[in-house]
């Protein structure tokens, strides 16, 4: 079972760096943008020199040098490789805005490579994380000689997953990886502020308000486009640009998605595969493994051994991806099962031609009060089969002043133990648990939690913690299978709607998604709770705007569970 060590080396969807080697690209040009700016791009040519080959794209943020060794490897495999500085970082032109630009300029680089004389007019792109991105936003603008992409560990953009997830911001994301984007110029420096990163606890210094000037306490100055992040705390016409998900469903290029269980950007990849399964594609392949924020498979996270099967050569793979769609090789690529997710603990893959796999059950796990009546008690149920009859609910206060502490900011600690002990000294987390186990329970899915709730402010979040305990009650993360909901975005991202304090709603939280075998005698446990800082920026439950305010109300909150309001877990097991 997976212990707390794997923590040791989450890279907490903070940044990727692979493939940091130092070797020169053969050229180095300038590529023009529409607007006249130039984009500086290293070409790595065939070492045959001469001839017309298919071109592969990157483009990054994080210095187009780093990735030579992207460059060396498609190269020797008969490709013309373009690694690029996106608009306003290290060599290229313009002004540093994440995001916004990088559909029109990704659009206008792919054609550029397709008009010159080396190129065949077939174009692919390949990168994680940004530069996962980056691939969707060109690629939804349909540039007419972009064939096919691999996005790797690639978030979903701009409220499902990153800078916003449920309609909060994802702060300790967001200021670790402004701070770094801002602060680290070099390769070394970048590794090394995102280690120090990951190793610091971030509560205290992430506990001033107005969230808006944590960019003057952390960086040392205003950032721009931090300030506009915060102020555009909704759906609007400023994150248009970068709203890719719905467009996916008309999009038939072919797409490579790879992403671990504990990279935080597999939510984006399961969202990209709904959407774009949604639309019709037939040419969508997914392999999803026991890894980390990475483009390689490996069988170790931190201490634990994933078994020898969670070792795969990924990059062979998306080679031969590369070979059959910008040339025509029938390598059988295409005759492998669409669909491959690792199935942790029995450590073996699952593989099928459609997600969520056929086999699965989503069964409903309902919570339930520890006692039988209206409870201020933190333990309770988790059952399946029918839901309670009588009204019950259990409640909580949530005070901003002193936010609920984040499950994963401690697993990205390795310091669960010590997350454990906080648990059980709040009295602002729920707590709900199954029996322990008789048989082998084993889960491969999209995981998600109904919620029937009220609260006495008017707009309040919900944070949800699905993990594990053994029969030695540790726990264990199953994955990243948690998530928040802000109450005023519960019908919609772009028009958000107070509550009325004590009114019943009905909320819809997305735990992402996960595969494990849970053994007998280990227990599934929930928690509820309104905060999980400083991963998600607190709701200050006045309605007001949580990132520019200071003043805060202390709510209290709570979670229904009967035959009326039936909160509950839909969970997708394994039917074996």
């Amino acid at each position: 079972m997976l212990p707390s060590q794997i923590a040791t080396t989450l890279l907490a969807t903070v940044i990727l760096l692979t493939g940091c080697s130092s070797g020169e690209a053969q050229r180095t040009v300038w590529v023009p943008m529409r607007d006249g700016t130039q984009m500086a791009t290293d070409l790595h040519f065939p070492s045959s020199g001469s001839g017309v080959y298919p071109a592969i794209l990157m483009r990054t943020p994080y210095n187009k040098t780093l990735l030579a060794e992207y460059g060396r490897f498609y190269s020797e495999h008969e490709y013309v490789v373009a690694i690029q500085d996106v608009r306003g970082r290290y060599a290229s032109e313009g002004e540093w805005q994440p995001f916004i630009h990088e559909g029109d300029d990704g659009y206008d680089t792919i054609e550029w490579l397709a008009d010159q004389d080396w190129c065949t007019g077939k174009v692919g792109m390949v990168g994680g994380s940004y530069s996962g991105s980056v691939q969707f936003f060109a690629a939804v603008r349909k540039p007419p000689h972009l064939t096919t992409i691999i996005p790797n560990i690639t978030p979903a953009m701009p409220f499902d997953n990153m800078p916003y997830e449920g309609g909060a911001l994802l702060l300790g994301w967001a200021v670790r990886w402004t701070d770094i984007m801002e602060s680290a110029r070099t390769g070394y420096e970048l590794e090394q502020k995102t280690q120090a990163a990951i190793r610091e606890n971030w509560y205290e210094r992430l506990q001033g308000l107005p969230v808006v000037d944590l960019d003057r306490k952390i960086i040392g100055r205003q950032v721009s486009y931090w300030r506009t992040w915060l102020m555009h705390d909704t759906n609007d016409a400023y994150w248009t640009p970068v709203n890719y998900l719905e467009a996916l469903t008309s999009l038939d290029l072919p797409v490579f998605l790879q992403c671990g269980w504990f990279d935080g950007g597999n939510r984006g990849t399961k969202m990209a595969y709904v959407q774009l399964s949604k639309g019709g594609n037939s040419n969508v392949k997914m392999i999803v493994g026991p890894w980390i924020h990475s483009d390689r498979g490996s069988r170790y996270l931190g201490g634990s051994d994933m078994g020898p099967a969670a070792e795969v050569d990924l990059f062979d793979k998306y080679r031969r991806w590369f070979d059959y769609w910008l040339k025509g090789d029938d390598n059988g690529i295409m005759e492998e099962p669409q669909v491959q997710v690792y199935l942790m603990d029995s450590n073996r893959w699952l593989e099928a031609d459609a997600y969520p796999l056929p086999n699965t059950s989503f069964q409903r796990l309902y919570l339930a009060s520890g006692n039988d009546a209206t409870s201020r008690v933190r333990s309770g149920k988790l059952q399946f089969g029918s839901p309670a009859s009588q009204l019950i609910y259990d409640e909580y206060d949530y005070d901003p002043g002193n936010p609920t502490p984040s499950f994963y900011a401690y697993m990205k600690r390795n310091a669960l133990i010590q997350y454990q002990h906080q648990v059980s000294s709040r009295d602002d987390i729920l707590i709900y648990e199954t029996e322990s186990t008789t048989a082998l329970l084993q889960i491969a899915g999209p995981i998600s939690v109904v919620l029937y709730a009220s609260s006495s402010a008017k707009d309040t979040d919900w944070v949800v913690t699905l993990y594990g305990i053994n029969d030695e009650n540790e726990l264990y993360p199953i994955g990243l299978t948690f998530g928040a909901l802000r109450a005023r975005f519960r019908k919609s991202k772009s028009k958000p709607e107070l509550i009325e304090p004590d009114q019943i709603y009905e909320y819809h939280i997305d735990l992402s998604h996960s595969a494990i075998t849970i053994p007998a005698g280990h227990r599934l446990h929930l928690e509820i709770a309104s905060a999980a800082f400083p991963e998600y920026s607190r709701n200050l439950n006045t309605g007001g705007h949580n990132e520019m305010e200071k003043d805060y109300v202390i709510a209290t909150n709570r979670i229904y569970h009967s035959e009326k309001y039936p909160s509950h877990v839909l969970l997708p097991v394994l039917e074996e």
